[in-house]
């Protein structure tokens, strides 16, 4: 932070900073005492089977790099590095064999046995061995040997049990409800009969608790599954048997989705529609009752902008459920700018409708946020942005679009800048000043802290795109339409409708550019929605029995994904008459057909770049608590079943990473771990220990795989051993560390770079 900045800030927000930081120290400490945790008992395990099988056990250190304290029996407690006695100099003075100590990095463990990796090699005949002291690791039995290795996997698994037994003892789990949701059409959940609502009880017999575990095993089940289904509080008397097709060596997907709450969001600085508040759930709309979230979305856009009558579920004061009322008017959503096939941005060009774009409405203020610091420049009352605020000069750029604005936030960075808003139909003078995060990894770009919507109200044209329909109008920045032919206009969203009912016709533009009123004509583009009488939120399944289209990276995409893929798809048949396969939305199961001329004046669907939606609504899965409810021995059957699981799917990770059905950019390192494990902690403490739990579990299966330097590795030299009657060459095993030590280090390199780049890029 500019020195300029803290001088800037009171003395309550500095306290308020010191207090986040302290928070955020106690986060971290959290996820690596938690983590130190899990590899400690990994070590531990060893330790003690060592110990039992007579093995001397030089060392059992807790972190790693210098020696800061440590504990010897007979010795004591002492600071600082310590010299490598022998076992003749310990037994003469009478001190335990062991140096129990705490090293400078505290992130995991080891254990070094004697023998365990000391060579001893001759300088005149480079011949190799291992110390000849019968407590050395390399003289003991194989078996023994073998039980000393396997420790670290059987104490994390036990860990793991420990753990997921006291969570489903005393806590209890969040979890996402085995129950569909979304079906969709044609897929093979439809065909066999399943119904939003139903809930999952078990797959081929197996019981499923939760989602996760319902998925996992529809992945990993064969092509022909039997659910056990929960339908209106009854199970069914007949499985419900889903039937799969492979699909280029591939099983079919089974077609349906968890259930979508549509919540109010609870984020701070949010500006929520009148009557709605943080937290409520809609249970209804127009009076049919909302399954999933997803009707929600239809219905807000078969609505084009007219209100709708919700019914939400609202905890009172005393934590009782109502349901109210609410009558909201949806707002108007513009399809995102064009992406390429890697994700990244082809063309910085703002959302617009025919190439008009709206001015940008503050939708939310980040709290304590350089914007909702912001300073008043016309001294007048309310400091900081508020949601509402429209954009009206952005720096020197009158009326900008969203890219004009992030340019101008990279720009100044560290350096005010002058915006006009509009409030209250009022101009606003603010002065804000981006700042950048801070991030332990990368650097952050500068941020002001605001979350932008296209306005949805006064029909402003904040600019117009080259090359597109509106181009022709000659609009100056700043116009207010008023009226499309005969048509009133008084927002966007009648602007919207009605250049939708003038598909295919020319229509006089009448828009006021400051005092003065002018009009041009605009020549609307037909459309398929248009000649076919669509409805708004149609979904098209298949053009000319085509489902997917060739994208130019290889990659296929379904033809009603976006507006893009359908113009894409109807662009090959210009000049020609074909089937047009449809629902009125993706949840209808129903599949509707009618006939389609391709010209090239109605290939682009335009319509479909413009949603409506309710504000302010955020998804959240419906969740089921999964739990003991006090019985112990159900608590620790539970945990067994929840650790097979995890070593289930752990391996079937493998195996498709293997099968190149997983690649490398899905893999998380160190780092991302870490990450996860820090979401996870300011969730609670509960989150964190699953999350512990869980990395246990990956721990002792990564660390058994058959590789040199891991556990896995080891294990393959003795059975060799064993097999053979006699240890594998030192020359050979030593090679072979060195080769898997080397890809074990490339590995971790690469995916904590990964880690680093994911982590720059999401800020």
């Amino acid at each position: 932070m500019p020195v300029g900045a803290l001088a800037a800030v009171s003395g309550g927000e500095i306290l308020d900073l010191l207090l986040q930081w302290l928070w955020l120290l106690w986060l971290v400490l959290k996820v690596v005492i938690g983590f130190s945790l899990v590899v400690v008992v990994h070590e531990l395990g060893h330790f003690l089977l060592a110990k039992w099988a007579g093995i001397r056990v030089l060392r059992f250190a807790v972190g790693f790099f210098g020696r800061v304290c440590g504990w010897r029996r007979g010795e004591g407690f002492t600071f600082g590095r310590r010299p490598n006695y022998t076992p003749e100099e310990l037994a003469q003075r009478g001190w335990g064999e062991t140096d129990y100590c705490l090293n400078l990095l505290p992130l995991g463990g080891y254990v070094k046995m004697l023998g365990e990796d000391d060579i001893i090699i001759n300088e005149q005949t480079g011949e190799m061995r291992t110390s000849s002291d019968p407590r050395a690791f390399p003289n003991k039995p194989v078996g023994r040997r073998m039980l000393v290795i396997s420790g670290g996997v059987i104490f994390n698994l036990l860990f793991a049990v420990l753990v997921f037994t006291g969570i489903f003892l005393f806590s209890g789990r969040q979890a996402v409800a085995p129950v569909v949701g979304v079906v969709e059409a044609e897929s093979p959940a439809a065909r066999a009969g399943l119904k939003p609502g139903d809930r999952i009880v078990a797959v081929d017999g197996r019981r499923i608790r939760d989602f996760q575990s319902l998925a996992q095993s529809v992945i990993l089940g064969a092509s022909r599954l039997e659910l056990t289904v929960e339908r209106d509080g009854a199970t069914l008397s007949a499985p419900v048997v889903v039937k799969r097709e492979a699909r280029d060596g591939e099983k079919e997907p089974v077609g349906f989705f968890p259930p979508v709450l549509a919540r109010v969001t609870n984020e701070p600085g949010y500006g929520l529609p009148p009557g709605l508040q943080p937290g409520d759930t809609v249970v209804a709309v127009d009076g049919r009752p909302l399954l999933d979230a997803a009707e929600l979305d239809f219905a807000a856009i078969e609505s084009q902008g007219r209100p709708l009558e919700l019914t939400v579920e609202r905890r009172t004061a005393r934590g009782a459920t109502e349901k109210v009322q609410v009558s909201c008017t949806p707002g108007m959503i513009l399809a995102p700018r064009e992406t390429s096939d890697d994700g990244s941005a082809r063309v910085e060009t703002p959302r617009h409708l025919l190439g008009l774009v709206p001015r940008q409405m503050v939708r939310q203020v980040v709290p304590r946020s350089p914007a909702a610091r912001a300073r008043q420049v016309d001294g007048g009352a309310g400091a900081g942005f508020q949601p509402g605020d429209v954009i009206v000069q952005w720096d020197t750029v009158p009326n900008p679009s969203y890219p004009e604005i992030t340019r101008a936030i990279l720009a100044h960075d560290g350096r005010p800048l002058r915006v006009i808003v509009e409030r209250d139909g009022q101009p606003v003078v603010l002065e804000v000043t981006p700042q950048r995060e801070f991030r332990l990894f990368g650097s952050a770009p500068p941020r002001v802290g605001l979350a932008f919507v296209d306005e949805d109200a006064r029909p402003v044209v904040a600019s117009v795109v080259p090359d597109t329909p509106a181009a022709v109008l000659g609009l100056p920045r700043g116009s207010e339409i008023r009226a499309i032919g005969e048509q009133p206009v008084a927002s966007w969203a009648e602007l919207f409708r009605a250049l939708r009912d003038a598909a295919g016709q020319r229509v006089a533009v009448r828009y006021r550019s400051g005092p003065d009123e002018a009009t041009a004509h605009l020549d609307v583009p037909s459309n398929i929605l248009h000649e076919l009488g669509l409805p708004p939120a149609v979904h098209i399944r298949r053009i000319a029995g085509e489902d997917s289209v060739a994208l130019p990276s290889g990659r296929r995409q379904k033809v009603g994904t976006s507006a893009s893929a359908l113009a894409e798809t109807l662009g090959r048949y210009v000049g020609r008459t074909i089937t047009i396969e449809y629902g009125r939305n993706a949840l209808d199961p129903e599949t509707r057909r009618a006939e389609f001329t391709v010209r090239p004046d109605n290939i682009d669907p335009w319509p479909l770049r413009v949603a409506f939606g309710v504000p302010g609504i955020a998804r959240a899965f419906a969740e089921t608590r999964i739990s003991a409810e006090g019985n112990p021995a159900r608590a620790v059957g539970m945990a067994l079943e929840a650790s097979y699981r995890n070593v289930e799917a752990a391996f079937m990770i493998l195996g498709s990473m293997l099968a190149r059905q997983v690649g490398p950019q899905n893999v998380a390192g160190p780092v991302g771990i870490f990450e996860m494990a820090y979401r996870e902690s300011k969730s609670g403490l509960g989150d964190l220990l699953y999350f512990l739990a869980f990395i246990s579990v990956n721990l002792a299966v990564l660390n058994f795989l058959p590789l040199p330097v891991l556990d896995g590795g080891t294990m393959v030299f003795l059975i060799v051993e064993k097999l053979r009657g006699r240890p594998v060459p030192l020359r050979v095993q030593v090679t072979t560390t060195l080769v898997g030590l080397a890809l074990i280090v490339g590995v971790f390199l690469f995916v904590t770079f990964q880690d680093i780049s994911r982590w720059g890029a999401a800020g």
